[in-house]
């Protein structure tokens, strides 16, 4: 009985893992402030305590370090917003959901601040080819996707007209959310996501039948 209750012991997260997970969530509220592009050894030592051969131990580039750090804000993004929308039934409760959680993302306290993953994209739009463009490139792609997938699925219920593109809707949810993302930040008007909410449900005025 002994030996059994010790098999189920949960296993202790070794110290370097744990040293890992929070060093990487000081390089997403640093991320959240500088931009992937600000995120380096030197800069992140600083925010986290730690020295820059301690950082190697973990990272093998200031690139690897970035990416890590972006697959990790995406991780979040999943946990925090995209999985409550597939907990929805399918069609427009799981687009509408997806739409609210993005928007309280965006404006949550929490680490990381803002929408770094949106921040990201515009940060790399133009950034020469390399792995962390790739990396930027290839999370929108699945976003992309995801919301595609989404709108199909509001066809196969009946809720989106059979004729509706679920490309284009994609590209039009998604430019809402960086529309709002450019005016909160930039101009720092809708902040509290009016107009992002208007135009999100006139989109969906004009595919849902």
């Amino acid at each position: 009985m002994v030996a059994a209750a010790q098999a189920q012991k949960p296993t202790s997260i070794p110290k370097s893992e744990r040293t890992k997970a929070r060093v990487l969530r000081e390089a997403l509220s640093l991320a959240s402030r500088v931009g992937f592009s600000g995120l380096t050894f030197g800069t992140l030592a600083e925010q986290a305590g730690i020295s820059k051969s301690g950082l190697f131990a973990h990272f093998d580039s200031k690139e690897d370090l970035q990416i890590q750090s972006l697959h990790v804000a995406e991780e979040m993004f999943v946990e925090r917003v995209l999985r409550p929308a597939l907990q929805q039934p399918r069609g427009v409760p799981r687009i509408r959901q997806l739409f609210s959680g993005w928007m309280d993302w965006i404006h949550s306290g929490t680490v990381p601040r803002g929408d770094i993953l949106t921040a990201a994209a515009f940060e790399f739009d133009d950034a020469p080819d390399g792995p962390m463009r790739a990396a930027v490139v290839a999370g929108h792609g699945k976003m992309h996707d995801t919301i595609e997938r989404l709108a199909k699925q509001a066809i196969e219920e009946g809720q989106f007209g059979k004729k509706a593109e679920p490309d284009q809707f994609a590209f039009e949810f998604l430019g809402i959310v960086h529309a709002h993302h450019h005016v909160r930040r930039l101009l720092r008007t809708d902040l509290h996501a009016r107009r992002a909410c208007a135009a999100f449900e006139r989109l969906l005025a004009t595919y849902t039948l």
